[in-house]
């Protein structure tokens, strides 16, 4: 069976990504609570019902976001949970749903394809025991049609489309703990073999290949593929030609490509702030959330925040260990989505 752009379907409500995992598809379900449509989803331990992250050390309440947009994003189930889920969210807090439950793993990373339709995500686990494996998985927007991408061999993460939707940018991970930037060809399917798979990137002149820790591909506008390696952003060509240094922070955890493919957001673990600046360097950087830790739970989670642009590029969406917050591309106008919790990596919906 086929699903959207040929991906290889394996079954509209489950996917068997190993012996161990079954993700389910929950088409229309509550993301946080409420009754679910189909079935009821697995108990998973510390999904107890209570809030998911403690609340944020800043005093004052902020407003409901006048951005309008939809934002897929991993939503912590309780907390101290290691368990996530994939929901989906309107900007002003209505409409959240659940699409991707996870069973034994843990469900990250969702990204969109360029028309919206489909979602690509990692299955990340196990973690009721076993061997770590990181897999990717796809499903249309409303949870059906699962589609496997990798398997336990590949340890895929990370997901990011090419702007035609034909190809699929992500971190491969070994045992080892070395990660590499791969494409996948032919709109996701990779045959048994391995063909239409390319490598991206190597380790640097000098360095061991167990050291090497290359992550989070993002698929700019002219065809380059940026991606993380030791706290800054390189740029390499999809056939890893032209590797080059965009940045020189050395702290970056986090970032995200403005749609036009001139500005980044960073999530500056070293410094508690996430900033905007020109990528190919000039100006000042723009304060968008300083410091992150009065906006992250008080409980000692991450102060890291993961980032995403709005389609039009006028603002970015920023998921905390407390919330999910709204802010204009300028620094003004921060604010909240209503009733999420604990959030990660957010995905704008493309328009």
């Amino acid at each position: 069976m086929k699903g959207p752009s040929g991906f290889r379907v394996f079954g509209s409500v489950t996917l068997a990504l190993t012996s161990l995992v079954v993700i389910t598809a929950f088409a229309l379900a509550a993301c946080g609570g409420g009754t679910t449509q189909t079935a009821a989803p697995q108990a998973s331990p510390g999904a107890t019902g209570s809030p998911s992250a403690e609340p944020p050390r800043r005093a004052a309440p902020l407003p409901t976001p006048t951005v309008a947009g939809t934002i897929a994003f991993a939503k912590v189930r309780a907390a101290g949970s290691l368990y996530s889920d994939i929901c989906v969210v309107r900007t002003d807090g209505a409409q959240l749903k659940m699409v991707a439950r996870s069973g034994s793993y843990r469900a990250l990373n969702p990204a969109w394809s360029p028309d919206g339709g489909t979602i690509a995500f990692t299955a990340l686990g196990p973690l009721d025991g076993g061997a770590a494996t990181a897999t990717l998985a796809v499903m249309r927007a409303d949870g059906a049609l699962l589609a496997s991408l990798t398997d336990v061999r590949t340890h895929g993460d990370e997901a990011a489309w090419s702007p035609d939707g034909t190809r699929i940018a992500f971190a491969r991970s070994w045992s080892t703990g070395r990660t590499a930037i791969f494409v996948m060809n032919g709109g996701g399917i990779m045959s048994a073999d391995g063909a239409g798979l390319r490598r991206v990137t190597r380790p640097a002149a000098g360095t061991r290949a167990a050291a090497q820790a290359d992550r989070s591909p993002v698929w700019a506008p002219d065809g380059r593929i940026l991606f993380l390696r030791s706290g800054d952003v390189f740029a390499v060509d999809p056939d890893g030609s032209g590797l080059t240094t965009m940045t020189d922070v050395g702290s970056i955890a986090e970032f995200a490509l403005s749609p036009d493919g001139r500005r980044i957001a960073i999530s500056d673990g070293k410094r508690d702030r996430v900033v905007l600046m020109a990528l190919h360097g000039g100006g000042h950087p723009v304060k968008l959330l300083d410091p992150v830790s009065d906006y992250a739970a008080s409980d000692g989670q991450s102060r890291d925040a993961t980032l995403a642009w709005a389609p039009d590029g006028k603002a970015l969406a920023l998921a905390t260990s407390a919330g999910l917050y709204i802010v204009n591309a300028d620094g003004s106008g921060l604010s909240a989505v209503p009733g999420v919790g604990a959030a990660l990596d957010p995905a704008w919906r493309p328009q």
